[in-house]
């Protein structure tokens, strides 16, 4: 069997996702932000190949600069074809963006990933919901443009960092009421419904045939307290899915 692995590298987390000869995820794995691409491929040959077998194809995407040289060495011979995704790379997708050289990997990933998922020409809001969300409009074939936003736990740190009386607060495991009852509440509920209320506005902006695609490893979040009003669809491995559409007709 035909293996192929995806490979991005977050601010908090390098993942890695394997792919079968028919577009199937096999299996996936997060190592800690420290672990260089290649041993991560590494890991991955040891959990799925034989020995003495290589991946078919590695397509790889990063948002973080201080690593990239590293993480390019590491990879270089680990597969017989190993690609990068950037703004320059082939894809099915035009980019409308005036400054496609600093357009994140991961968000043109993500957008590849919903036009994959989606099929077709549907007009698409992407949102990835991690360290920073963003908010990605495609039309068509065409990537128009974008807006970056903090996330929630960054939001909950900034408030906790910037002012004297609020606490640091986490997401995990408490309520996120309409009205916060208490600060640690307030703080909460302001977070991750501020983020709702983005989202439904950029929805609305995108207009009604709009299809909301989201990821990222606050989504989930967002999808269990069930507090958006829109249809949408939740992928968590949608980053990983753009990066596989750019090398599934590899050989």
């Amino acid at each position: 069997m035909r293996v192929k692995l995806t490979l991005d590298r977050g601010n908090t987390a390098i993942k890695a996702a394997a792919w079968s000869s028919d577009g199937q995820l096999l299996d996936t794995y997060k190592g800690d932000e420290s672990l260089p691409a290649g041993d991560l491929v590494s890991v991955m040959e040891h959990r799925l190949l034989g020995a003495g077998e290589r991946f078919a194809a590695i397509a790889w995407c990063t948002v973080v600069a201080s690593e990239h040289a590293d993480d390019s060495a590491s990879l270089e011979g680990m597969a017989p074809s190993v690609v990068e995704l950037t703004a320059s790379t082939p894809m099915p997708l035009t980019i409308a963006y005036l400054t496609p050289e600093t357009l994140g990997a991961d968000r043109l990933a993500a957008a590849l990933g919903a036009r994959h998922l989606v099929g077709g020409n549907r007009p698409l809001l992407v949102s990835d919901i991690g360290t920073a969300v963003t908010y990605d409009y495609v039309e068509g074939q065409r990537y128009v443009g974008g807006n970056i936003a903090p996330g929630i736990d960054l939001r909950l740190r900034a408030l906790a960092a910037f002012t004297d009386a609020l606490p640091a607060v986490s997401t995990q495991g408490g309520d996120i009421p309409l009205w916060g009852r208490t600060t640690a509440e307030a703080m909460r509920s302001g977070a991750v419904r501020g983020i709702a209320a983005e989202l439904a506005y950029y929805h609305a902006a995108a207009g009604d045939k709009a299809l909301a695609v989201l990821t990222g490893g606050s989504a989930e979040l967002l999808v269990n307290e069930n507090i958006l009003t829109f249809d949408y669809i939740h992928d968590p491995y949608l980053v990983h899915k753009g990066l596989y559409s750019i090398i599934k007709d590899e050989n």
